[in-house]
């Protein structure tokens, strides 16, 4: 009942490489002295790294990451430059969610730097971050995205072990409702 919506326990070793790697990004963030709201953002982007990022092999990865600061950084600089200026933030973040959205058209890549800036953006407004703040949260993304690249391609080697394609899905086991397990 259990092996089969995992088969090969592969979701459990993702999960527990995610786990490890915001983790180790929020510690890395918090070590350096850099303020709570350093600390989310930092491990957010180390988890949006993890999951987000799902090119079929490592090199690809490797770019994708890469490619992260260079959309989640404007943005985060976007959202706090008009952090007092609700008009001209939501029309902000309406733009960036249909860039978003349309960057899904590019992939896994896309989808990733696509999701990777709405958090971005999503993340300085809900931490109500001022331009005062930027700084540090300018620090902590790449601090985040370096630690989560450690993790997924030095620490965690999945990708080097697991062929590119992913697993099959096995069929639904039988029963409906309550019955299934």
């Amino acid at each position: 009942m259990f092996a089969a919506p995992d088969p090969g326990l592969r979701r459990l070793r993702i999960s527990a490489r995610a786990v490890l790697g915001v983790g180790s990004a929020v510690a890395a963030v918090a070590w350096a002295g850099l303020p709570l709201s350093a600390a989310v953002v930092g491990g957010l982007a180390a988890l949006l790294a993890l999951f987000t990022v799902a090119d079929p092999t490592p090199r690809r990865q490797a770019v994708t990451t890469a490619l992260l600061p260079a959309v989640g950084l404007p943005v985060l600089a976007l959202a706090v430059a008009l952090h007092r200026i609700p008009l001209g933030r939501d029309a902000a973040f309406l733009a960036v969610v249909f860039c978003g959205v349309a960057a899904r058209r590019w992939g896994p890549r896309g989808n990733a730097l696509g999701i990777f800036a709405f958090m971005m953006f999503f993340a300085a407004q809900f931490l109500e971050a001022g331009p005062r703040e930027l700084p540090v949260l300018a620090v902590a993304v790449p601090m985040g995205l370096a630690v989560a690249a450690f993790v997924r391609f030095g620490v965690w080697c999945i990708e080097r072990r697991t062929p590119g394609a992913p697993a099959a899905a096995p069929a639904p086991p039988g029963g409906r409702g309550l019955a299934r397990p």
